[in-house]
């Protein structure tokens, strides 16, 4: 036991065991040095602009000094929620290190001022406004720093996760979500993260605004997608262009739509990346594999030999919660052909023969003996959410691990909630693991090493297959590589997860609603009078926070960068009518589970913000629902012409257990050809567009006048929440007593010691930065303390879900690397000085 040990430790991330070397205060006092030089010099000037500055100044200054003692105290307490002395990070460690990052930040601003401010060049609006972002961060980090205190009183040392969630005060994580946090996803969004990253994650903050605007305007898909595309490179020909050029804006519109919007527009939005174009965009860039098919599993029963040795079978079932028996579908993708796959060129053949074409590929194939089967075998669960995405958009990088692996890679396109909630996807994933182990000859490989491989909730599905295999007795993977995992479905507070709170790609409203339709959980509703409530408890009353982007200059004193209150909106179809949302049957979205093509469950369905649907407008949906219900939408790899016309759509091999590969009868293949249905409507009038002025007011000179509220009274009493309204809706109260939560196929970190003991060496890849980061760290200890092989790593500077980023930051790529590495060590047994020589 003691050799897995040194070897989690020894493969930490360099990068991670020395973020928490340079303390933040050192930081904190640098900044205030800087910003007294600029209070000083501004202070003799009478100018408008020049009060500006001071009173920024001097409020950024009250801020830094107030953090100083969270800072201080969480510094000293982090290293003991650790997994490893050699292997730092926790959810403690992140927010001083977000904090750190913040200082780094206004540091670099308030030096460039210093340097320029007396130039002819000196860009006063662009630097008051860096000021004022960066300054409403600070203080919105210092209140989130204040939560994060209040979670180590409710904690053991060691315990990232509160002891007792019956005794942790429930206001305090409703407060949480309420929080203000429009200045994170403004001008300063992803700054915590490595600056190859900002541009790309700007690019997703604007292509989220702009989509949301037209997916309340829009019914189709693709008018959905066109006009995001239009708005954004037109910007004066529509409201939402502004979100290129106006990052206030866009901060607004982004918490609006995670703060309201259902789990559909989730799912539409992540599922752009399946549509063909963009899908071969990222193919491009991520490289060509020589076979990349998708396999249909008929449902059949099957015998698989125990491993006890004792000769004795177990019967594996096919899927059948909330549906029946389907089928399920896979993708093999290897770099090279090898023995074994020939029968899913015959297939393809039958497919395209079927609809009177034949394929260029064949034609173009240089006919060449195929290599011999290879020794491994990746079987890999893609994530998403548990509601979103396919193995399609995840080729961006399993591609290049097919090169550097070498090994073929069998990825399962696995039913997706909340139309198909907990255990549906589970059992999908054990029924395709116990197919390709069985028939691992037919994907090219002799199975004689299995490496089980997913991301997000595909890592979380890969451990509760496992855990289930090793419980039916059938062979467990030789191991388990799991990264950025959500190994707790549960609404618990962890200092990590307060970073949903500033998180682009996965906010805390997207979070919460994921995992509530995961397993099936309604969301509950909240009166408005309840939310503005903890809004203005947790803003202003608990820690003296400043609202919105602005900040607190005292009392009676005018507030420096403060816009124009936000206008109520004129609640027409709100609070006058009360509205329902459209809902379908089990044969709804997946109507055609039974059929014998299956595609995916489709990420075009149609839903509006519950708020904002009209009475009038239910039966529209209603038909549109409908329409798709009975239509099944290719989402095949196509290839496209210069025209633009699809003229090689993906051909899907089904796996009939009656008629094997390689025999007489060859197994029959249809294609995903059916067109999309164009749910195009005609847009609705563009509304009035309406001036923001983002004009400072002036402040008074004298810095006494300028202080925080800095007192700290009571949490707000647990109001009875009274009839729903359409306006904030949060899970967290019907997590808190849902057993299923506990259920260890949900949450494997509440799994007895029975259940995991069967599990094979597990590898866990986290993120410095993730909101999940402790889900890692307590499922990691847990393991150890049973005794289990487990090895952990974390790498810094990265967001969750880095490997989608791996063909745009380097950064990424060389975490890329890390996974392959890990995966390297379960199918080869690769020691530390075997990666050291294969890093090249």
């Amino acid at each position: 036991m003691a050799s897995f040990q040194r070897q989690s430790s020894a493969i930490s991330n360099a990068s991670s065991s020395s973020f928490m070397d340079n303390s933040v205060l050192l930081s904190i006092s640098t900044l205030r040095q800087l910003i007294i030089n600029n209070i000083e010099y501004f202070q003799k000037l009478r100018s408008s602009t020049g009060e500006k500055f001071y009173t920024l100044f001097c409020v950024i200054e009250q801020e830094a000094d107030a953090m100083r003692p969270t800072v201080e105290a969480l510094e000293r307490i982090s290293h003991n929620f650790d997994f490893d002395p050699k292997v730092p990070g926790n959810g403690y460690r992140s927010l001083v290190q977000v904090v750190d990052a913040c200082v780094d930040r206004l540091i670099k601003v308030v030096r460039s001022i210093s340097q320029t401010r007396e130039s002819y060049l000196f860009r006063s609006g662009f630097h008051l406004k860096e000021l004022e972002s960066y300054g409403a961060v600070l203080g919105q980090l210092r209140v989130i720093l204040g939560y994060a205190q209040k979670l180590v009183a409710y904690s053991e040392p060691g315990n990232l996760f509160p002891n007792n969630d019956e005794q942790f005060p429930e206001n305090v994580m409703l407060e949480v979500q309420a929080l203000d946090r429009e200045c994170f996803y403004g001008r300063c969004l992803g700054f915590q993260f490595c600056e190859s990253l900002w541009q790309p994650l700007q690019t997703v903050a604007v292509a989220l605004a702009s989509y949301a605007e037209g997916y309340q305007k829009y019914e189709g898909p693709f008018s959905r997608v066109a006009s995001s595309f239009f708005h954004r490179f037109r910007p004066r020909q529509s409201k939402s262009g502004r979100y290129l050029t106006n990052p206030e804006a866009r901060g607004k519109q982004i918490l609006d739509i995670t703060n309201k919007s259902d789990i559909r527009f989730c799912k539409a939005f992540w599922s752009i990346t399946e549509g063909d174009v963009i899908a071969e965009m990222c193919n491009l860039m991520a490289g060509s594999v020589a076979v990349n098919k998708l396999i249909q599993i008929q449902p059949h029963n099957f015998e698989m030999e125990r491993s006890d040795g004792e000769g004795e079978t177990a019967t594996i079932t096919p899927p059948c919660a909330h549906t029946g028996p389907a089928p399920v579908q896979i993708r093999l993708l290897c770099f090279v052909e090898r023995e074994g796959q020939g029968w899913l060129n015959e297939a393809e053949e039958i497919a395209f023969q079927q609809m009177g074409k034949s394929s260029k590929k064949a034609k173009q194939k240089i006919e060449k003996p195929p290599s011999p089967m290879s020794k491994g075998l990746l079987i890999h669960i893609h994530g998403g959410g548990f509601v979103a995405h396919t193995s399609k958009s995840h080729e961006i990088y399993l591609r290049s691990w097919a090169k550097d692996l070498g090994v073929p890679i069998v990825s399962i396109d696995y039913s997706l909630a909340p139309e198909q909630p907990f255990p549906r996807a589970f059992e999908e994933c054990f029924f395709a693991y116990a197919w390709a182990v069985k028939n691992a000859p037919y994907l090219g490989s002799t199975g004689e090493h299995i490496c089980l491989a997913g991301d997000s909730s595909g890592g979380n599905l890969c451990t509760a297959v496992a855990m289930r295999a090793a419980s039916y007795g059938i062979q467990v993977p030789d191991g388990i590589v799991t990264m950025y995992t959500p190994f707790a479905v549960h609404h618990s507070a962890s200092p990590s997860r307060l970073l949903c709170l500033l998180d682009p790609l996965l906010p805390f409203g997207v979070l919460m609603r994921c995992l509530s339709a995961y397993v099936d959980l309604k969301e509950e509703f909240m009166t408005e009078e309840k939310v503005t409530s903890m809004v203005d408890n947790a803003n202003d009353r608990i820690l003296g926070s400043p609202k919105r982007s602005s900040m607190k200059s005292g009392e009676g004193s005018p507030v420096v960068g403060e816009k124009e209150e936000k206008k109520v909106e004129e609640e027409e179809n709100g609070n006058s009518t009360k509205v329902a949302t459209p809902t379908t049957t089990k044969e709804g979205l997946n109507g055609d589970i039974i059929s014998d093509i299956i595609v995916p469950p489709s990420s075009d369905s149609v839903s509006s913000f519950m708020e904002e649907v009209p009475p009038t407008d239910i039966e529209k949906l209603e038909q549109v629902s409908d329409a798709i219900d009975n239509a099944t939408i290719g989402q095949g790899d196509g290839q496209t012409d210069t025209n633009g016309e699809q003229s090689s759509p993906e051909a899907i091999a089904i796996f009939d257990p009656s008629h094997p590969p390689n025999t007489a009868d060859h197994p029959n293949s249809l294609p995903a050809d059916i067109d999309a249905i164009s749910l195009d409507s005609k847009p609705e009038a563009d509304r009035e567009e309406e001036d923001e002025e983002d004009s400072v007011p002036l402040s008074p000179k004298s810095r006494e006048d300028l202080h925080l509220d800095l007192k700290e009274e009571g949490l707000a009493g647990d109001e009875e929440v009274q009839t729903p309204t359409s306006f904030v809706n949060s899970p967290i109260r019907v997590f808190k007593d849902a057993p299923i939560m506990r259920n260890p196929y949900v949450s494997p970190l509440f799994s007895d010691e029975e259940l995991l003991k069967g599990l094979p060496p597990v590898h866990i890849i986290g993120c410095a930065l993730d909101p999940l980061l402790d889900d890692s760290i307590s499922f990691a200890k847990k393991l150890r303390g049973m005794g289990k092989p487990v090895f952990l790593e974390i790498v810094n500077q990265l967001p969750h879900g880095f490997l989608n980023f791996s063909t745009v930051g380097k950064e990424c790529k060389e975490a890329s690397m890390v996974c392959v590495r890990h995966i390297m060590h379960v199918l080869y047994g690769f020691q530390d000085n075997d990666f050291e020589n294969l890093g090249d």
